[in-house]
């Protein structure tokens, strides 16, 4: 769009210069003084008038009508307005089906399920943007296509594990779920809960299969709440797996709203062993500038109608290091539901700690299981939860009494008990 304002503006500007220079340039002539004295005298003189600025003019009048008339002639063969989804493979990018730009807006040279790419490279992979612009949803798909591509074992570590937000994260094998922002300052709770991650990152590390996925979100939020933690456990891990994770057959996805890579305590030169995927729209310029000056080679956004391009509600485009450059997103469904108790056991027959889940699911009659489980909750504290809310036992005595959270823990009780009430209404 800013393109086009450019051209249409030189083009006019042009125009309107040429038009100003034929209107004021004087006319001048050939006469000279003994020109004038003969002339005084009876004698005819010849006069021949001119302008000195009228090739000036013209030039310049002609330029602006090439540049209008080139401008004119590209918008009426640039096509129907549609591109090329290009759709990674484990071979090499394919185009895939033509999918239209919004209306009124050129299409781009093509559009990138970037998704796909995530899948695709399964590389240890640092995922930015700005909160709300579509980090989620694109990591969500990306799971997906690793599940359907690949069938590895995907497990996730979730410090924002909203009841609204359970369906992004179904076909994770594994979950380490928890809302973090709900404990901050709790030192028990959190030494008790750091030591619980670090043994999830080991466990998913140890296991057989290959290869195999862990995704880690919001790592700023991890950082600021459990900063002992991050740094004398957290940060160690995140080395081993740039030095060993891809030898191994180990992606680790870490997703930030940091736009710094100092925020996160990774070097400039740590951050080369992940690929960059950055999120940005057009009320995020301020994270882009940042970004652009923390990761080296990510050039900044110089034309806006990448913005109109995207099919994103949010008008959101991105970075991918294997690309090299901004491109439009797509639009990507929002997961929503769960995939029942048969999806919960095919996808736990590698899972550890949710197996017993799947077993259990398997004996229910109804089709309303979850099929995933945060770590803290088992499938019969569930159903005994489930059975006192039925019975009208008081919130006080299914937190003290069923979850077995008294005194001190009695506040992390009431979230877990909110959160449990959540989950049996999601699949009620």
């Amino acid at each position: 769009m800013m393109n086009q304002t450019i051209r249409l503006a030189s083009a006019a500007g042009l125009g309107l210069a040429s038009v100003l220079i034929s209107m004021t340039s004087p006319s001048l002539t050939n006469l000279t003084a003994e020109d004038m004295a003969r002339f005084s005298n009876g004698e005819r003189v010849e006069v021949t008038a001119y302008r000195p600025n009228r090739l000036l003019s013209g030039g310049l009048g002609v330029i602006g009508l090439g540049m209008l008339g080139w401008w004119l002639y590209r918008e009426m063969t640039d096509g129907d307005g549609t591109a090329p989804v290009v759709i990674p493979t484990q071979a090499e990018p394919t185009q895939g089906q033509v999918i239209k730009a919004p209306a009124g807006v050129p299409a781009p040279k093509r559009y990138v399920d970037v998704s796909a790419v995530l899948a695709n490279q399964m590389r240890p992979t640092l995922i930015t943007g700005n909160p709300r612009i579509g980090k989620g949803i694109v990591v969500a798909n990306g799971i997906r296509q690793v599940k359907s591509r690949l069938d590895c074992p995907v497990w996730l570590i979730q410090p924002k594990y909203h009841p609204k937000e359970h369906a992004y994260w179904e076909p994770c094998d594994r979950i380490k779920g928890f809302m973090l922002e709900g404990h901050i300052g709790d030192a028990e709770y959190l030494e008790q809960l750091g030591k619980e991650l670090s043994e999830f990152i080991f466990e998913w590390r140890k296991q057989a299969a290959r290869p195999t996925l862990l995704v880690i979100d919001e790592l700023s939020m991890l950082k600021s709440v459990m900063p002992k933690w991050y740094k004398d456990c957290f940060i160690p891990q995140l080395k081993v797996e740039m030095s060993s994770g891809e030898t191994d057959d180990r992606a680790l996805w870490a997703v930030t709203q940091s736009s710094l890579a100092g925020d996160i305590d990774i070097s400039r030169g740590e951050r080369s062993t992940f690929d960059l995927l950055a999120i940005e729209n057009p009320d995020s310029n301020e994270h882009m500038e940042s970004l652009c000056a923390s990761y080296q080679g990510v050039p900044k956004i110089e034309d806006d109608l990448i913005y109109q391009q995207s099919l994103s509600p949010k008008q959101a485009v991105f970075y991918h290091s294997v690309y090299g450059e901004w491109l439009p997103m797509l639009a990507y469904k929002v997961p929503q539901g769960a995939e029942g108790a048969e999806g919960a056991g095919r996808r736990s027959g590698r899972s550890g700690r949710n197996q017993s889940v799947s077993d259990s699911a398997n004996l229910l009659t109804t089709p309303s299981t979850p099929s995933v489980l945060p770590d803290w909750l088992d499938l019969p504290t569930l159903l005994s939860v489930s059975k006192a809310i039925d019975s009208g036992v008081s919130d006080y005595k299914i937190i003290e009494d069923i979850l077995g959270l008294k005194g001190r823990k009695f506040e992390e009780g009431k979230e877990r008990l909110t959160n449990i009430k959540a989950i049996i209404e999601e699949n009620s």
